[in-house]
């Protein structure tokens, strides 16, 4: 009787463990899907490209490159719109908590302007923050309570 009940705790002392593994690398996929850049050294950076295409015939598109080093984030980003007028510039930033809190310096029809975009990855996407209409200037914002709803698939880096 007491060899019984030795093995049943040996049996479900082997399963809990199991359990527990089974629950570290479900942790783990998911980690992984977070950015490497968490794993690096702070002398070290990573690059990320990612791609929007949008449009009846996925005739716009939004181009995004992101250079992480630590916390500090620079980059690429354009937005070509079908026969409209293109915004194309940079972006220098901060990472936080997997949140990238950018300023977008762009030129449009000749003029330079900025803008504040916020991004995260989440399975291996860049999402970004919608851009709304402030109604009392009229510019283009990203609002902290906006949830994180444009998608960018994620490209190969073009060789620089």
């Amino acid at each position: 009787m007491e060899m019984n009940i030795r093995a049943y705790f040996l049996m479900g002392s082997l399963a809990l463990c199991m359990a527990c593994q089974s629950g570290n690398r479900n942790e783990t996929a998911a980690n992984d899907t977070m950015l490497q850049a968490d794993r690096l050294p702070e002398d070290q950076e990573q690059k990320y490209c990612f791609l929007r295409t949008e449009g009846t015939q996925r005739q716009d598109s939004s181009y995004v490159q992101l250079v992480i080093r630590g916390e500090t984030v620079s980059g690429i980003y354009n937005t070509i719109p079908h026969e409209k007028d293109a915004r194309r510039g940079t972006v220098l930033g901060q990472r936080k908590d997997h949140v990238f809190d950018l300023v977008w310096t762009y030129s449009q029809e000749g003029m330079q302007d900025t803008m504040r975009v916020v991004f995260t990855l989440r399975d291996g996407k860049l999402m970004q923050k919608p851009l709304s209409v402030d109604s009392l200037t009229g510019r283009q914002v990203t609002r902290d309570t906006s949830g994180f709803s444009v998608t960018y698939e994620p490209v190969d880096c073009a060789a620089d």
